[in-house]
Formats: C-alpha cells, sequence, structure tokens
C-alpha cells in the first residue's frame, strides 16, 4: 500500500488531536476504521449506487428531523404548520423540496441498484442474504411516502390516503382490521394522523435502520462481490477510513447541492387545505405507483383482490425467492436467456401498465 493510502494514527492524527483521541478513549475505534479494506471500485460510476441510496437515506433523516421541529400533529394545524416552515423559514421551501425529490430518488437509485445486481447474477449462493435484504429494502422504502404523504394534510396528501385505504380494506380477511387500525376509526381525522406521523417518524425509521444493519450485516462478511468476467483482475483494497469516507462524504454534499437547485428552481406542489367534504377531489398517483392503480382498474368488483393482492404479492414473492429458483452458478446475462427474457417480459408488462396509468391520470382531460 502507497503512502497516501495508508491509515496510520500518526499521519491522520497528528500532536492534539492524537492525544485528543485517547483521551475520548476513540483512538480504538479509529483505528478499526483505518483496518477496515474495501474494493476501490466502491464509489466507482459502475458500483456507487447503494452508497448513494445510503447517502439519500441520511439527507432524508436531516431534512425530516428539520421539518419535525415545526409540524404539528393535528388536522387543525398540521398544514398551517407546513405552510409556516415552507414560506416563513430560511430555505424551508428547499428543505422540504430536498425531502421529496430524494424520496423519488432514492426508489429510483434502489431500483437500478437491484436491476444492476439482477443482471450481474450476484443475487446468487453464497450472497442470497445480501439480495433477500435488499430487496425487503426496496419493498419497505415506499411505506415512508405513503405514511408521509398524509402529514401536511393538504388535499392531494388526503384523498390520496383516501384512496389507499379503499385498496387496503378491500384485502380479504385481514384489510378492514388493517384500516381501523391506521384510521383508528370510521373516518381519517387526528387519530389517522397521528399514527401516521408516529408511524413515519419513530417506528418505520426503526425497522428500517434493522434492516439496514442486517444487509450491511451480509456484506460485511461477504464483501463487494467479485467481476463477472473470469479475466477481471481484483484491485488493491483500500483503507475504508479515509479514503472511501472522504469520497462519500463529497458525493453527500454533491448530491445535497444537487437536489438543492432542483428543489429551488421547481419546488415541489404544495395544495390547499384538506376538505374531507370535497369528494370531487381526485387524486392523481405518484409515477411509482402506476401500474399498480391500473391493476385495480383493471381487476375490479369480485377480482379486485387480483389486482391488489396476488399480482403484487406475486411479484414481491418472485423477486425474494429469486436466488432459490435460480440455482444455476453461471451468472453472465448471456448464458441466462430464460431468466434475462422472462424479467424483461415482466418489465415490459408494468412499463406499458404504467404508461396506461399515466395517459388516463394526466394527459386525459377529466
Amino acid at each position: 500500500m502507497n503512502n497516501h493510502e495508508s491509515c496510520q494514527m500518526d499521519k491522520l492524527h497528528p500532536g492534539l488531536t492524537q492525544e485528543l483521541l485517547k483521551a475520548l478513549y476513540l483512538e480504538g475505534l479509529v483505528r478499526w476504521f483505518c483496518e477496515i479494506k474495501v474494493s476501490p471500485w466502491a464509489l466507482t460510476w459502475r458500483h456507487f449506487l447503494g452508497t448513494v441510496a445510503l447517502l439519500l437515506l441520511v439527507l432524508l433523516f436531516l431534512s425530516g428531523a428539520f421539518m419535525a421541529f415545526y409540524y404539528t400533529p393535528s388536522p387543525g394545524a398540521a398544514y398551517d404548520s407546513v405552510d409556516f416552515a415552507v414560506f416563513n423559514l430560511p430555505f424551508g421551501e428547499v428543505i422540504k423540496g430536498i425531502h421529496h425529490y430524494a424520496w423519488n430518488l432514492l426508489l429510483i437509485v434502489v431500483g437500478l441498484h437491484l436491476a444492476r445486481t439482477f443482471v450481474r447474477g450476484t443475487y446468487k449462493a453464497p450472497r442470497q442474504g445480501v439480495w433477500i435484504s435488499g430487496v425487503i429494502l426496496f419493498l419497505f422504502l415506499p411505506m415512508f411516502i405513503i405514511t408521509g404523504d398524509l402529514l401536511p394534510w393538504d388535499q392531494k396528501g388526503y384523498w390520496s390516503t383516501q384512496v389507499r385505504l379503499s385498496i387496503i380494506a378491500s384485502v380479504p380477511v385481514v384489510g378492514d382490521i388493517m384500516t381501523r387500525l391506521l384510521q383508528g376509526g370510521a373516518l381519517t381525522g387526528i387519530v389517522a394522523l397521528t399514527r401516521f406521523y408516529v408511524l413515519h417518524i419513530i417506528f418505520m425509521p426503526v425497522l428500517l435502520l434493522i434492516l439496514l444493519v442486517i444487509h450491511f450485516h451480509f456484506i460485511l462478511h461477504l464483501g463487494l462481490a467479485e467481476p463477472l468476467k473470469p479475466n477481471d483482475t481484483l484491485p488493491a483494497r483500500k483503507s475504508f477510513f479515509p479514503i472511501v469516507v472522504n469520497r462519500a462524504l463529497l458525493l453527500f454534499l454533491l448530491t445535497t447541492l444537487a437536489l438543492g437547485l432542483v428543489s429551488w428552481y421547481w419546488p415541489p406542489p404544495f395544495g390547499d387545505p384538506a376538505d374531507p367534504t370535497d369528494t370531487s377531489y381526485i387524486p392523481k398517483p405518484e409515477w411509482w405507483v402506476l401500474f399498480l392503480n391500473q391493476l385495480v382498474s383493471i381487476f375490479s368488483g369480485s377480482l379486485s383482490v387480483v389486482g391488489t393482492v396476488i399480482i403484487p404479492g406475486g411479484l414481491a414473492a418472485l423477486l425474494v425467492l429469486l436466488p432459490f429458483m435460480d440455482r444455476s452458478p453461471e451468472r453472465r446475462p448471456a448464458k441466462r436467456v430464460k431468466v434475462m427474457i422472462i424479467a424483461s417480459v415482466i418489465i415490459l408488462i408494468l412499463t406499458w401498465l404504467s404508461v396506461i396509468g399515466y395517459r388516463a391520470h394526466f394527459l386525459t382531460a377529466h
């Protein structure tokens, strides 16, 4: 290892800084970080999606914590508290925009991360745990958007929640119980808002942290996936601290700056206060749920369970069980023709449904 890739304590923390680390009993922790070695492609353009996803989660936590300082979880004050934070606090609109766009970008990044893992075949043994924990994370993340939509108590959030609760209620056996558990009664009011708020800022972040610990537990023991091509050479491993940490910090700053600029020039919409009596309001679905909305529209009436449970649940189960269904050691896409064709057909169908849903909700005049 060359001199600037080394992580020696006397070079990183000379003089007073090293003495301070000793006084705070942090010297061992820093040395442990120094001893962690990772592949140098951890932050290359081909392998940085997982790191970006983690950085986006940190950014979401920070922006969400800022907004929580000024939020009041009651129907009479929720909208006004968000309005105050957005339009009266310095950079309030930018911070809310960062929170909004970071969630959308996170879904894209995690989706691309899973897609890349699938194409490279790195879901196979012995990396089943990494894949399954990653899939569960991907399926869990939209729950933050679902619970967060209601919190501003505006028209879009309120009526989108009503649509989702009606879909949940249509699930056989457990649907009605789940709906009443979320609503706290027959109507969406202060109890529902409080429960969504507690889920959004306490229970779900704890569950997310547990899932992340499990995911990184597998990564720590298995490392990054080996190169796809047999003739690829494994480059020398680099110190996690400070080399990779510094790159991650730079990427975090660039991501924050980019999202901040987008929020400054294209602030996210913030509509009128929620009006539970305005039944004429028709919320437009988010882009990531368009194909699900279309499934609900196709399978209506007695067949609604097909669009709300059977097909989405089947696709989720297919993702989770993929490592056990495709047991061949072959990882090259050209040698996994059957699996690649099946995946391509599923993606094309979901894309087709999303396009139809987009045209129906955004291009067709109502």
